[in-house]
């Protein structure tokens, strides 16, 4: 969710209106260069145009470190959707486990191996949410990613992490689940044994599950509010690159190579976003 906005991409009057954003943005490009053609009316034209190439190739670097931000938010994103899938995955197996524990005609000894298994599992999900020692590199826990616009405008996105505790107490309806509070690193931990989780698969449902598919979809909105963002700057760059080519601020080679770079761009966070 954007701070301060909204929570959705789907939501967003900001994505709604991406139009009339891009052209406000070339709007108020053209304008700067207007006022800078009005205070340097006693120049030579060719000074004028040369002050004009220097303005649109700094605008264009703008744009430039704008797509890359994005780029390293977007990934930042796809690593902790990444994450949730592992979490989503063990929790189905867990399920599937449970489903096997429950059949009547289960001999002790295959239940020594089912409840082997599951302890694989949960050792292995312990693994995954707390391998990390702080909480910016956890990929499970709290993202705020800080978007600044090549306009000079800026915005956060706040993905919310999840925390994990396997147990009978009710669900927490601030955060997915409750974690251990007195180690703030910490993401997972049980407080049942492997039996009465396997005896219980509505733990895994309302424990693991559910919670993991809340977050995944706060991500997901996160991603698409960052792809839109993104793709109003891979226009503005792409019309800011021809824009200079028709005033001869770049060679004909350099657009080609400038327009490689910004669909190498374009592919990059496409792939990371779908």
């Amino acid at each position: 969710m954007i701070i301060g906005n909204v929570n959705s991409y789907f939501k967003n009057p900001y994505i709604k209106n991406g139009n009339n954003k891009q052209l406000q943005k070339v709007h108020s490009t053209n304008n700067r260069i207007a006022t800078i053609n009005k205070k340097d009316a006693t120049k030579s034209p060719e000074e004028i145009m040369k002050q004009k190439i220097r303005n649109m190739k700094s605008q264009l670097v703008d744009t430039e470190n704008s797509e890359q931000q994005l780029k390293n938010g977007m990934s930042v994103l796809q690593q902790k959707q990444e994450g949730l899938d592992n979490i989503n995955d063990v929790g189905n197996q867990l399920k599937e486990l449970s489903t096997q524990y429950k059949k009547s005609d289960l001999s002790e000894k295959d239940k020594l191996e089912i409840e082997k298994k599951a302890g694989e599992l949960l050792n292995n999900l312990d693994k995954l949410m707390n391998q990390n020692k702080t909480e910016e590199n956890n990929i499970v826990g709290d993202k705020v990613i800080k978007l600044n616009a090549s306009d000079g405008k800026t915005s956060t996105i706040l993905s919310k992490g999840i925390d994990i505790t396997l147990d009978f107490d009710k669900e927490d309806n601030t955060k997915p689940s409750n974690a251990d509070k007195t180690n703030p690193n910490k993401h997972f931990s049980s407080n049942v044994s492997i039996k009465t989780l396997l005896e219980n698969p509505s733990i895994i449902e309302k424990r693991i599950l559910n919670p993991v598919q809340k977050v995944m979809e706060d991500v997901h909105d996160s991603k698409s509010i960052i792809y839109h963002n993104f793709i109003e700057e891979y226009s503005l760059a792409t019309s800011s690159i021809d824009e200079l080519f028709k005033v001869k601020g770049i060679s004909a080679r350099e657009k080609d190579s400038k327009m490689l770079q910004q669909k190498a761009m374009y592919i990059a966070v496409s792939a990371l976003y779908f």
